[in-house]
């Protein structure tokens, strides 16, 4: 809220939102496991005091993807520049060919004692000594979430899909254009000028985007869904004993553990942080929607088709849907 309260600053954040059959077991998860603190956003409550932006509005409910822009002050160009990065993105996941993958709830936690989060793993394709194929976390290739999280950062901080869109690089350029190569004009002869200093050594900037983007630098890479943040300074009329919090925990995670959702469009966001630092989606001055690339099955008589199922098979599934349980081996034949 520090930057929120400036007025004149804002960051960008590219998101997947939760479909709604996610939203009701992330719902009704953690009214469980928050009903022992019997929680308010009135502050004269003799329950916990929790103001009311902590609690994520269930509309808002998403994955963090990826932080391509810290905090800046915003200027006459910030229109254009994300019209820029959204294509830069667009590109990106056209170009290196991000189709719409599944996530699977893992467990649902406590952290620090203050942030209730869903933590969700990818599913991967692999096959088996007898050749059959088997859907896991054990996946023969590369982790989905983690191959488009550092595709993101190289479209934005190489030049790989042309020039980087990086606070430093556009620093950079800007400088070199307002400077003025003029020679220096010396009454020393050329051969007895004295060498020039050596310029002192500058370390390496890590960009914005490698720093803050979850399991990139020494970020956590936790894919995961804030659900509520419970502030170290709550006011509550009695000691807030933890334990059962934990325990209610277990046991969500034991019920709602192995539910999938297919992350297959993604919100490109610029906010001011009216909803604070877990919540991009409240009064955003920038909102694109970006989709994933359709997969397509070139068939037996030489048609093309968008295949939206993500497991190839004869049964289909909805791309915003989210999926139950695993095709039998008999039903992928």
């Amino acid at each position: 809220m520090k930057y929120y309260s400036e007025g004149n600053k804002s960051h960008r954040t590219i998101i997947s939102m939760c479909d709604e059959d996610t939203v009701d077991i992330l719902d009704q998860a953690r009214q469980e496991i928050l009903a022992p603190l019997n929680i308010s956003n009135d502050i004269a409550t003799s329950g916990v005091w929790v103001p009311s932006m902590n609690i994520i509005p269930l509309s808002d409910l998403h994955v963090t993807v990826a932080v391509p822009w810290w905090w800046h002050t915003i200027d006459e160009a910030n229109q254009e520049l994300n019209k820029q990065l959204v294509g830069r993105f667009r590109q990106a996941l056209v170009s290196e060919f991000h189709y719409a993958f599944q996530i699977e709830l893992e467990r649902i936690i406590l952290l620090g004692g203050k942030t209730l989060v869903a933590m969700w793993r990818c599913i991967g394709q692999r096959k088996t000594a007898d050749g059959s194929t088997i859907y896991d976390r054990h996946g023969d290739d590369i982790d989905p979430f983690v191959k488009l999280r550092r595709d993101i950062i190289r479209c934005f901080t190489t030049n790989d899909f042309g020039e980087p869109l990086t606070y430093s690089h556009r620093k950079q350029l800007a400088t070199k254009l307002s400077r003025q190569e003029t020679p220096l004009h010396t009454n020393v002869a050329p051969e007895t000028s004295p060498p020039p200093m050596p310029r002192p050594s500058v370390p390496k900037r890590e960009n914005t985007i490698e720093m803050k983007t979850p399991g990139m630098g020494n970020r956590d890479g936790f894919i995961h869904t804030t659900l509520a943040r419970l502030p170290l300074s709550c006011f509550s009329m009695n000691d807030v004993d933890l334990d059962p919090i934990h325990r209610l925990c277990r046991e969500a995670t034991a019920t709602y553990s192995g539910h999938r959702m297919v992350v297959s469009k993604f919100r490109f966001l610029e906010t001011t942080g009216a909803g604070g630092d877990s919540n991009p989606c409240i009064d955003p001055i920038f909102d694109e929607t970006v989709e994933a690339p359709p997969r397509v099955e070139i068939t037996q008589y030489g048609s093309v088709s968008e295949a939206i199922d993500l497991h190839i098979t004869a049964q289909t599934a909805d791309r915003s849907a989210t999926i139950g349980a695993l095709p039998s081996a008999q039903q992928r034949g």
